[in-house]
């Protein structure tokens, strides 16, 4: 399905994907990031797809203790991929060739772009979900926690993402592409949360820019 561009960009979270959040943008930066988003605007054709499974796929199964305490009470699982496009790849390459500056506040850009877009599916599955009376955990990805990131493979099968929305997985099970997101959601018949991986497994918990500060992404 055809997914739509929040109407502005979120400079401020954009600025914290660089690493400088709560920082007052100068007229340059501003400009870098009114030119980002216009370039981004006109590449992006944001696409996603979901699929409900009354019980966790087989290839879920001991997949992880993370993933396993997020869906810990549900007795369905959502599956979902959302992505931005090819073109926003290749704009990406272009730019950062062309002006560095520009290809990095553009790449920040689009994961913000992608974070909102992702939020609007899941609004859209938890409609439905709301509608059947159905309560659901939020949105967790393979790699994150000790979840492996191979399992972008089956869930990406699952829901026959190149046929789809055109996205593909590598060899090395990355996304492309690269502006790309999939999830699991857990569903149930009464209320659940689900469960952040936290620091505890992050392969990044002893270089995380984050913590070097005192505060986590969650809290970022």
């Amino acid at each position: 399905m055809e997914l739509v561009l929040p109407k502005t960009l979120d400079y401020a979270a954009t600025l914290r994907y660089l690493g400088a959040a709560d920082w007052q943008p100068d007229e340059n930066t501003e400009s870098l990031l009114r030119m980002a988003e216009q370039e981004l605007r006109g590449a992006c054709t944001p696409r996603g797809t979901w699929r409900e499974f009354p019980e966790s796929p087989a290839w879920l199964q001991n997949a992880g203790e993370d993933i396993a305490r997020h869906l810990a009470g549900c007795d369905g699982v959502v599956l979902m991929a959302v992505t931005l496009g090819s073109a926003v790849d290749a704009l990406l390459r272009r730019l950062c060739m062309k002006d560095i500056a520009l290809g990095a506040v553009a790449d920040a850009a689009a994961s913000v772009l992608m974070e909102a877009v992702c939020d609007e599916m899941e609004e859209q599955i938890r409609r439905e979900q709301d509608q059947k009376k159905r309560f659901m955990t939020g949105r967790y990805s393979p790699g994150y926690g000790d979840c492996p990131l191979a399992l972008q493979d089956d869930l990406c099968l699952s829901l026959d993402t190149v046929r789809g929305i055109g996205l593909c997985v590598t060899k090395e099970h990355l996304m492309a592409p690269r502006k790309s997101v999939t999830a699991i959601l857990g569903t149930a018949d009464h209320p659940v949360t689900g469960a952040r991986a936290g620091c505890a497994h992050c392969v990044l918990r002893e270089t995380c820019a984050y913590r070097k500060r005192g505060i986590t992404c969650e809290t970022a």
